[in-house]
């Protein structure tokens, strides 16, 4: 069988959104990105070959995917509402689709299907939940710190502890914490700006106003947004799934691909889990 190359296009919506587009499926699939995306700088070729050929690559047959990142220059308070409302832009030039918002990319999809219900048809929060939990809140607080402190070092190790489980979680860091000094964000006001929206997000009161079908999906592992949270976030949904992967931590997007993409297909395509 030969294997086909996805489609690949980067830019920017609005003349201010970063955009990368994967393949050539017959259905439109908007990611959001988690914070990550404020650690980095303008959309590349480079980056839009690899989200086809590696990140979605089991997700571009069904779709086309398109993930939809921040405008850069946030404002310092800017909150995971606002940031909801330039993604509705981008999904007014798509004329909506299925979303998937990945960590903090879910926080900003629990509002965009509750203020622009027409734009999602199904709806994936992956490692996300209505809130951060208690130990998730206290590490959000010091990654502020180490923002405003300009130790990207520092940050970077916590953010891989934090994140992955396994093995990760005991190479990366010490590896990100030798290496990040060099690797200053472009933005770094983006970085602490989205960190805020992050920490302070609580959508519990807004969850009752999606429609859409909705699948919290993560792991039983994560220490920023524990089981019991998004447990406590499909409860209040009012058409939801929730599948927890055991054993898998904040990452479970990448550390479990496949797993991810096949739950994640099946459930789009109103298939069971």
């Amino acid at each position: 069988m030969r294997l086909t190359t996805p489609t690949v296009d980067h830019g920017r919506f609005d003349g201010r959104i970063p955009y990368y587009r994967a393949g050539d499926g017959p259905e439109t699939l908007v990611v959001l990105p988690g914070l990550g995306d404020a650690f980095r700088g303008g959309p590349r070729a480079a980056t839009a070959a690899y989200l086809a050929q590696t990140t979605y690559r089991g997700l571009t047959g069904d779709f086309t995917v398109w993930t939809v990142g921040r405008p850069r220059g946030l404002d310092p308070d800017a909150t995971t509402r606002e940031l909801a409302g330039s993604v509705a832009t981008a999904l007014d030039e798509l004329d909506g689709g299925h979303v998937l918002g990945r960590s903090m990319g879910g926080l900003i999809a629990q509002h965009l299907a509750a203020d622009y219900p027409k734009h999602v048809d199904r709806l994936v929060l992956a490692s996300a939940g209505a809130h951060l939990g208690d130990a998730g809140r206290a590490v959000l607080d010091d990654w502020e710190t180490q923002a405003a402190d300009g130790d990207w070092g520092k940050l970077y190790a916590s953010i891989a502890r934090e994140t992955y489980a396994g093995w990760r979680r005991r190479a990366y860091p010490p590896l990100l914490r030798a290496v990040g000094p060099a690797l200053a964000p472009p933005s770094p006001d983006d970085v602490r700006a989205s960190i805020r929206a992050v920490r302070d997000h609580d959508a519990t009161d807004r969850l009752g106003e999606v429609t859409a079908p909705t699948l919290v999906l993560g792991g039983s592992e994560d220490r920023l947004f524990p089981a019991s949270v998004l447990r406590e976030t499909k409860a209040a949904l009012p058409d939801a799934t929730l599948a927890l992967l055991s054993g898998a931590g904040h990452a479970v997007a990448s550390e479990h691909r496949r797993t991810f993409d096949r739950a994640v297909g099946r459930f789009l395509r109103g298939e069971s889990l």
